[in-house]
This record gives C-alpha cells, structure tokens and sequence, in this order.
C-alpha cells in the first residue's frame, strides 16, 4: 500500500514526538520536514530539516499538499495554520496507533493525538490541537481549536476548553468546568471552578496566580 506523503513542520521536541508517531501509524510517510529557525540538515528521529516556509511552493508544485504542524506553541501554531491553508494545503490529523478514540467524537483538521491518550465519546477536538502523551479526555468534552493538553492531564465529563488555552502537565479538571480562551492551567493543578478569558490559575485547589 502506498503511503500518504506529508510535510512536518517544525523541528522542535513536538516535532520529534509527532515524527515517532507517524513512523508508527503505516499509512503515513513524511516527504520534508520544514522549520524557519533550524538549521539545514539537522535531524528529529529520522527526518532532517530541509527548509523553511520558503520551501512549501516547491513541495506543493512536486505534488505533496498535506501538512502537519508540529509546533507546541499555541500561537504560533494558529498562525502557521491560516497560512498554510491560504496555499491550498490540506492540513492532517496524526494519531499515534496506541490512542483510543471512542465512538461518536469529532476531531477536527490538524490535531495530534499522542500515544495512549484516550478522547471520550460525544468529546469534539477543534483545529490543531495538542491531546498529548498519556491525556485522558472523557466523554462530552468541547476541546477548541489550538489547545495544548499536556501529558498526563484528566479532564473529567462536559469540560469546556477555550481556543489556544494550555493544560499543564499532570493537571486535573472536574466535571462540567468551563475554561476560557488563551488561559495557562499550571503543572499538576486540580481544577474545581471555572477559569475565565485569559486566567492563569495553579495549585490544588487552582488559584489565580497572585492571590492568596
């Protein structure tokens, strides 16, 4: 069977990670890997860096249109998404073979799903986010686009999650918590109440960072 040939972009830790997926998943083979502040030539597991933005026209005229980002900033990777796309590229989802993906789930365009993360059912993911290492998300979840859950974190049934919000390692969120946009979950907090627009919040329970 021939693989789907796709270009990675990004040459950081992620992209290492989402590298090592991909050689996994069989259907996949990844064509460049492109990064504009990486030198020529340096390498991820196996894949080594052969350009920057500059370089996507000439992969795309050679026939590869598919492109994962693989950037762990939020932000930027919002913003690589829209101009990518204004080139006509398809952006692809990658899932590591050991997740579970539970029936009636919707997974948008773009999104990692790392080895053993677990996306409940009724869950949606929005565009290009980040379900990493070890995540569990359980049923009835509304995860936005450009959300990094980080490994290990539990977000328990009917949890909300604003566009390009962070969920620190090992953090924990109860049921039916509401999180706004652009928030930064600490490492290792349980969340108990709603997090709104912007909050930065960590501890157990989670406290806005500043107040006692």
């Amino acid at each position: 069977m021939e693989k789907n040939k796709i270009i990675l972009y990004g040459a950081g830790g992620h992209a290492a990670v989402v590298e090592a997926a991909v050689m996994q998943c069989g259907g996949m083979e990844i064509a460049a890997v492109l990064d504009d502040g990486k030198p020529f030539g340096e390498k991820l597991v196996n894949a080594e860096v052969s350009g920057g933005f500059e370089k996507l026209q000439e992969l795309f005229d050679s026939g590869v249109k598919a492109v994962h980002i693989a950037v762990g900033s939020n932000k930027t990777r919002e913003g690589l998404f829209q101009k990518i796309i204004d080139l006509d590229f398809e952006i692809v989802t990658v899932q590591h073979p050991s997740a579970i993906i539970e029936p009636e789930t919707q997974i948008s365009e773009g999104t990692f799903i790392a080895a053993k993360a677990v996306v409940g059912t009724r869950t949606t993911i929005g565009k290009s986010a980040i379900i990493n290492t070890g995540a569990t998300i359980d049923h009835d979840n509304n995860i936005s686009d450009f959300v990094h859950v980080c490994p290990g974190v539990n977000l328990a049934g009917e949890v909300t999650v604003g566009a390009r919000t962070m969920i620190g390692i090992g953090a924990s969120v109860i049921q039916g918590i509401s999180i706004g946009k652009d928030c930064l979950i600490g490492a290792g907090s349980v969340v108990i109440r709603d997090v709104p627009d912007g909050g930065t919040v960590a501890g157990n329970p989670a406290r806005e960072i500043g107040n006692p």
